[in-house]
This record gives structure tokens, sequence and C-alpha cells, in this order.
């Protein structure tokens, strides 16, 4: 039997502090959101980070913390992280377009309305979707138990000590990674080096940037493998063939068209075939033990659907606005690609409830090929569908996974609803002046300081449909042989006989474009948390032999083990990646303000 509640408010019970709290939080998760993104192709909605950092913040002075206040305020977060990554998209317009300086204001409006739409879809299909198993929010409501947990005097948080100790480790880690002496404009730490003998390859660098530590102990070894051989892909293999192809006297086509769409085609169709694969072979993971999921039925504020009613017309209608202004977006296109991204999001959805997955790239890809006869054929106009697009697809799938965390910790849906879009307003506000000032201070695309992959794939695709890039008849051909390879490939990446040694498509697409050194650091981050696992493993696993148990309870044993290595370095990685970042942008913004009163401490090396 459930519990039924009177109406409850509409506005979520939070102190003063809780929502001051939670507003620089969302800010501060949108901004990393973007910096990854753009440097990595990768990022994360915040939400394990915000858990942590709002116990560590409201312990400090003296507030009890909840699973109700923390809840909302993941969710809220969250939110934000979910602008930021959409945001980061967005700037595959800045690609396309060196000198696009649309209104700022228009740019937040388009984000917060669009943002608010997906938050709605997201609540429309809550009911149905809270049933399955989404891993990161089921993940993120253990934590979030396991740090509101009654504790003995003294006793410590050990996912709270977690954080504060690699947070401040990773802070100090960057600042010489990012600054460099004025008298020599050069950077004090530079990139290691392995010294090789691969023909073309004499040295193989390795990044320093703790960021990229941190993503790697997240996405685990199998990614970081797959980065490194795209990342050697262009030396090793695309260059030698077309300079064997020039000597023949054929014009096969630019190096860099070749590298950009080899990682399109590995991006797009085998990328996608993995997700159904793992829909094919995925395993039923059983809910967490000790949860009372959804053993209260709330009953929503008479407002609240008055409220949701006016936050659709306005938000499609401002929505068409802004997208009218920022982008030359006829009305009605707006309208459409709103209405075509409600089903993608809900596919989306279930597609990560599975998978963990959300391939939001789906919807600007759907848009951009299937869709751009709507609109002018100019690439600026088709990326604005593919921005409305995704950033409801965004938003939608981070609030299924937020509703799956308040489901399992049996909280009100409808003060998540609320401070969902409380997030989205806060990230729609603080992402477009980070995002300005990062593109002016390290540039975008190739060659720069973010060499932004996700941005690269919508900004080449924007200008294929427009009709502004030329394909010589070998590179068409190429990137038909990889998608049907790749698709092939990505079985193997999921059958579950070859699934764990196999590297990840993914991984070699991205790598395509981000870099060896990149993707040499995500990998030796990616082995920290194997070897990690491997040594809690071994440990619990003696510690049970020595205590005389069966094979039966040593396995037991074992499987606990591996969940709490994987909750530690997912605790760790998310740690440090965050702090890193947040230091990463503190100090290009503090450049600014040095350059504004003429005085230069140091120089950032971008």
């Amino acid at each position: 039997m459930t519990e039924k509640q009177p109406p409850s408010s509409l506005v979520p019970r939070l102190a003063p502090i809780e929502w001051i709290l939670f507003t620089v939080l969302a800010a501060v998760i949108a901004a990393a959101n973007i910096y990854t993104t753009l440097l990595i192709g990768w990022g994360d909605t915040g939400s394990i980070v915000a858990v942590l950092a709002s116990v560590a913040v409201l312990s400090l002075i003296g507030r009890k913390v909840g699973v109700y206040q923390l809840n909302l305020g993941q969710t809220m977060v969250s939110a934000g992280g979910g602008v930021g990554f959409a945001v980061a998209s967005y700037a595959a317009i800045h690609i396309v377009k060196k000198d696009w300086d649309p209104n700022p204001y228009a740019l937040m409006l388009l984000f917060a309305t669009t943002g608010i739409l997906g938050a709605l879809v997201g609540n429309v299909v809550r009911r149905q979707m809270v049933q399955y198993f989404f891993p990161s929010g089921t993940a993120c409501a253990v934590i979030q138990r396991a740090v509101t947990e009654e504790r003995a005097p003294g006793e410590r948080s050990r996912p709270v000590w977690l954080l504060t100790v690699w947070s401040l480790v990773a802070g100090v880690l960057t600042i010489p990674t990012k600054i460099s002496l004025s008298e020599t404009k050069e950077a004090i730490l530079s990139a290691l080096t392995l010294k090789v003998d691969l023909g073309r390859l004499k040295e193989i660098p390795i990044g320093v940037d703790p960021l990229y530590y941190g993503i790697g102990m997240v996405v685990g070894p199998r990614i970081g493998l797959g980065m490194i051989i795209g990342a050697l892909l262009p030396t090793l293999a695309i260059a030698p063939m077309l300079e064997n192809a020039t000597k023949q006297e054929l014009d096969w086509g630019p190096t860099g068209d070749w590298i950009k769409w080899t990682a399109i085609a590995v991006l797009t169709l085998p990328t996608f075939a993995t997700i159904v694969f793992a829909y094919l072979y995925k395993t039923k993971v059983p809910v967490p033990p000790g949860f009372a999921a959804g053993a209260t039925t709330y009953t929503p504020p008479s407002s609240e659907r008055t409220l949701h009613a006016v936050l659709l017309v306005v938000g499609l209608a401002l929505g068409a606005v802004a997208g009218q202004i920022v982008f030359g977006l006829p009305w009605y296109a707006t309208a459409i690609t709103a209405a075509i991204a409600v089903p993608l999001s809900i596919v989306n959805g279930r597609v990560t409830g599975d998978t963990d997955i959300n391939p939001v790239r789906l919807v600007a890809i759907v848009l951009l090929s299937g869709f751009f006869w709507l609109v002018s054929r100019e690439a600026t106009v088709l990326l604005g569908m593919a921005v409305v697009g995704a950033t409801i697809a965004s938003v939608a799938v981070d609030m299924m996974q937020d509703f799956r965390t308040g489901h399992l910790l049996d909280q009100n849906p409808s003060h998540q609803t609320f401070v969902q879009f409380c997030g989205v307003v806060v990230g729609a506000i603080a992402s477009i002046p980070v995002l300005n000032t990062l593109i002016g201070d390290l540039g975008i695309g190739e060659g720069s300081g973010l060499k932004a992959p996700g941005a690269q794939v919508w900004a080449a695709m924007a200008n294929a449909m427009a009709g502004e890039v030329k394909f010589t008849d070998e590179l068409i051909w190429a990137v038909v042989i990889v998608s049907v390879v790749g698709t092939v490939y990505a079985w193997f990446t999921v059958w579950p006989r070859s699934a764990k040694w196999m590297p990840s498509i993914f991984g070699i697409g991205i790598g395509l474009l981000v870099g060896l050194d990149a993707a040499m650091a995500i990998f030796l981050g990616g082995m920290i948390k194997h070897f990690v696992t491997l040594a809690y493993t071994a440990s619990m696993t003696q510690a049970a032999a020595d205590a005389g148990e069966s094979k039966e309870e040593r396995a037991s044993s074992a499987d606990y083990a591996r969940r709490i290595a994987g909750d530690d370095t997912m605790v760790v990685g998310a740690s440090v990646f965050a702090a890193s970042a947040v230091l990463s942008i503190a100090l290009v913004m503090a450049d600014k303000v040095f350059e504004a009163i003429d005085w230069y401490p140091w120089w950032l090396a971008g």
C-alpha cells in the first residue's frame, strides 16, 4: 500500500541558504560542462558532485542535511549541467561562422525556454520512465542515501571525504598546467612524452591536465583505449594513404577533411548501432535493496497544471522569437522542431534507462539530415534547428534520470520539476558569458585550445546539408566503408563474449578529433580505475577466505568489492574533473580581469 499525501505546495520547502547554494552549483556545473565538452567531447550533469558539495557546505555551517534537500539540489544542478552541455554543442556555429556574435540575451532566452520545454517533456513521461533502471540516476540515489545515514560521533562520510581530498589535489595539480611565466610565455608544465619508433610517430605525448584523468576514472579504460586508437589513425594510417594517393596523381582531398569525416562516420551509424546492440543484449540490473521506491503518492498542487500550461505556451512563443533573432529560424520551424524532438527525447530516455547513454547527437543528426528542407539552406539556420531539438532532448533525459533518483528516494516529483525549471534558467544565464569568454580566449575547433569534437561533427554536417562541402568519390566511399565496418565492429563491443576486450567505438571517433595527449591521459585514468577495482576485489576476497567463508560467500564479497570500487572511483573521478574544470575557467576569467586592469601576474597557457 502506498501512502497518499494531501496536495503539496508548488514551491519546494528550502531555506534561503539552500536556494543560494544550489543556484551557485547549477551555474558552476553548467560552466564546467561547457569547458569539458568543448575540450574533450565529454560532459557530466554534476549530480554526484552537487550532492557531495552540498553536504560539505551545509555541514560546515551547521545545517542538518536531509535527503529531501539533497535530491532537490541534485535535480537543480543537473538541469544547469544539461543546459551547459547543450550550449557547448551550440558552439558548432562558431566553427561554421567565425565572426558569429548574436545577441547574448536572446541566446539566454533561447536556452532557457527550450530547456523548460525539455523539463516539461520529462515530466509528462515521468511515471513510465522511473520504472527503468537509469544507472547514473540509481547510483546518485545510493550516494544520497549513504551520505545522509546516521553516523557515530566523529565518524566521517567517506564520499564527502573523498570529494574534499581529491578536489584539493586536483586544484593543486591543475594550476601549473594552466599558467606560464610572463617572461617566457611558455607553460610551466608541458605534456610528458614517451619515446617510440612507430615509423612516422617518434614520440607519444601524455597530457598532464588532471581533468583528463578524472574523466578516465569515470568512463573506464575501454573508452581511453579507443581514443588512443583513434588519435593514432591520422598519423599512422590516413596521412600515409593520402600521400600515396598523391604520388599516384589522384586528388583524394585534404587530410583534414578525411580525418573529420572518418570521425563522423564512426560517431554516427556505428555509435548508434552500439546503443541498439546494447539494448538487445541488456541484462536486468536489480534495484539496490533498502529503497522505498514510490511508497508515497504525492498529490500535485492545484496550480501546477496551470503553471505547466503557461510555461508550454510561453516557452514555445519566446523560443520561436529567440530562434528568429539568433538564427533567423522561422517560427514554424521552431514549432515543428520542438514537436519532432518530443518523441526523439522519449526514445533517448528509453535508451538511457537501459544503457546510461544519452544519444542526444541522434536528435541533431535526424534534424540536420531529415528536415533541412524546412528552412533555408544556410548552415547557421540549420544549426538553429539542431540546437532547439538537442536542448529539449538533453534536458528531458536529464529530467528522467533525476525523476528516477527521486522515485527511489520517495521524493515529491512536483518539487523536482519546479527546481528543474529554476536550474534551466540559471544554467542558461551562466552559460553564455562563459562560452563567449572561453572561445575568445582559447579559440575553438581544430588547432585551437578547445578541440570541441562534438561541435566539429555538428558543424561539418550542417555545412554538408547546406551544400558547402565538396566530397571526392574516394571520400564518399571511405565514409560508407567505415560506417559499415564500424557497425560490425560495434556488435563485437557489445556481444557479451567479446565486449570487455574491445576498445570503445565512441572512443575511436572522439580520438580522431582530440589528439593523442588527451587520449593517453584519459586511458591512464581508466587504468587507475581498473587497478583500484582489482585491488579492492583481491583484498576483500582474501579477507573472506581468511574468515573461512564458502565459495559463494567469497564470490559475493568480490561483487561487493567491485561495486564499492566503482562508487569510490566514480566519486574521485567526478571530483577531479569538476574541480579541474572549474579552476581552469576561473583562471581564464582571472586573466580577463588582469587584462582589464592592465596587470599580468601570469599568462594562461590555454
